[in-house]
């Protein structure tokens, strides 16, 4: 039986929330609720972790969990995963309205969801997690970020606005 370690462990993040808002006092809301959604993505991507070494998994390679044909995915993980990430494209720029177009929002989110690919990907190579690294994952979340964006734009225009000193 493989060694677990299960998602509590994502509530790590919870203790960078003192130094971070010790940064940004007038955003503290915004952040609390940026390390809660960082704790709940990292729990649902990451973790749990199980540990099962090379041995255990002699035919299995690397490059099978590779998913790369975009949109060959059941519509219904496809949602979830724009759904989890609305929440990154709305707090992102409530606590760093420099990250308020989607040109931005999209790149911001697209660099999140290849790191989480990557380490699910070195996961299993390292310890033999059984997570899957998908392009559709990328596409779905960076969407996501991005109708996130849209949604605070539309319904809270001045939430990620930048204050006037902080424009050039």
């Amino acid at each position: 039986m493989p060694t677990v370690i299960g998602r509590e462990w994502a509530l790590l993040a919870l203790a960078a929330f003192p130094v971070l808002a010790a940064l940004r006092p007038r955003r503290l809301i915004p952040l609390g609720l940026l390390t809660l959604y960082a704790a709940a993505v990292a729990a649902a991507t990451i973790f749990p972790i199980q540990f099962a070494p090379p041995s255990w998994r002699p035919h299995e390679h690397w490059w099978e969990t590779l998913r790369l044909i975009p949109l060959v995915v059941p519509p219904v993980g496809f949602a979830l995963n724009i759904v989890m990430f609305v929440p990154f494209g709305i707090l992102l720029p409530m606590i760093w309205p420099r990250v308020n177009t989607v040109r931005r929002i999209f790149w911001w989110s697209l660099a999140t969801s290849t790191a989480i690919e990557l380490t699910q990907l070195a996961m299993w190579i390292a310890v033999g997690n059984r997570r899957y690294a998908d392009v559709n994952d990328l596409l779905s979340n960076t969407a996501g970020a991005v109708l996130g964006l849209l949604l605070l734009q539309t319904l809270a225009p001045n939430a990620a606005a930048e204050p006037p000193s902080a424009r050039r």
